[in-house]
């Protein structure tokens, strides 16, 4: 039966949604007679659940002895009858191509959750009671390493994104049995009809007149990351410093006025693969929001600052 698989950045909420989905897939098998009739069970594997810790994740050798544990997991209990959850970070879009694999093996079905939280509340709710927290160094390698899933990818589709801040797993877990078990049991209808019948933060329509709204989130961010890389280029060509320089990236240039947005690069200097790792993150933060366009570059630049000089 079917792998769940959850992805998303260290303390951005993944074991919370996992659980809750764990207990309403339990309710459900209970109740609906069909499935009730073919004895599914739910196995759940997490970190937690095999042994791996937070120091596994610092080398890459040891980062593949984990991935081989959650292989050998996911082989040992993918079957007819178990539907296996895997809470784990899954930030490389490699190994996600490989537990995809495993479950084209066994010709089943599977589904993505990525868990999407803001880098202050992960780091909030990383120092909160209860669990042990990540090393904020760590973290911190973790987030930028991070390699996002992409609906047109066959490994991460179907894709369900949840900005945990906000959005429960409850509001579309329909959708995801929809994914899993293929039709709608209960009435035995198209999956793709039951599937939009419940919107979410991340399947309700904009308004038309934001209809390209990410679109232009994408197009003002790397306005900003290319004002940046435009400014390191001639400072290196010229033989400057392109590094704890002040870089302004608004039409307004007043750095006393409060319109004015700037960048101050850190003093070990940035690189474009890192700017564009942090774009990246931004706009996968706020694609589900609504903001007028006025806003972007503002907040983004704050982003800019707070990460790369954090």
């Amino acid at each position: 039966m079917p792998l769940i698989l959850l992805s998303g950045y260290p303390s951005s909420g993944k074991t919370t949604v996992a659980k809750e989905l764990v207990s309403l897939l339990n309710d459900k098998l209970q109740k609906d007679e069909v499935l009730a009739k073919k004895n599914y069970s739910v196995k759940y594997h997490s970190d937690q659940t095999l042994g791996i810790e937070h120091s596994n994740y610092i080398t890459s050798k040891d980062e593949r002895k984990l991935r081989s544990e959650i292989i050998s997991a996911v082989k040992r209990d993918l079957s007819r009858n178990n539907i296996v959850i895997v809470d784990s970070l899954n930030y490389i879009k490699g190994f996600r191509y490989q537990l995809h694999c495993e479950v084209k093996n066994v010709s089943t079905t599977f589904c993505l959750i990525y868990t999407m939280c803001p880098l202050d509340t992960i780091r909030s709710w990383n120092q909160s009671e209860g669990h042990e927290p990540w090393d904020d160094e760590l973290l911190t390698q973790l987030v930028q390493r991070y390699e996002e899933p992409n609906p047109k990818n066959r490994w991460d589709s179907p894709l369900f994104e949840l900005l945990t801040t906000q959005d429960s797993i409850k509001d579309c877990f329909e959708n995801i049995c929809a994914a899993i078990f293929h039709t709608d049991v209960k009435n035995n209808r198209d999956p793709l009809a039951k599937a939009l019948q419940r919107p979410n933060s991340a399947t309700i329509l904009k308004p038309a007149s934001q209809s390209n709204f990410i679109q232009i989130l994408d197009s003002e961010t790397t306005m900003v990351v290319k004002k940046i890389m435009d400014h390191i280029k001639i400072q290196q060509s010229i033989g400057g410093s392109s590094s704890s320089a002040r870089i302004i990236v608004s039409e307004n240039t007043d750095i006393n006025d409060d319109n004015c947005c700037f960048i101050d690069l850190p003093s070990s200097g940035v690189t474009l693969p890192h700017l564009q790792r942090l774009k990246r993150q931004f706009v996968n933060l706020n694609k589900l929001r609504d903001m007028e366009k006025s806003r972007i570059v503002p907040l983004f630049t704050d982003y800019l600052n707070k990460n790369l000089n954090d």
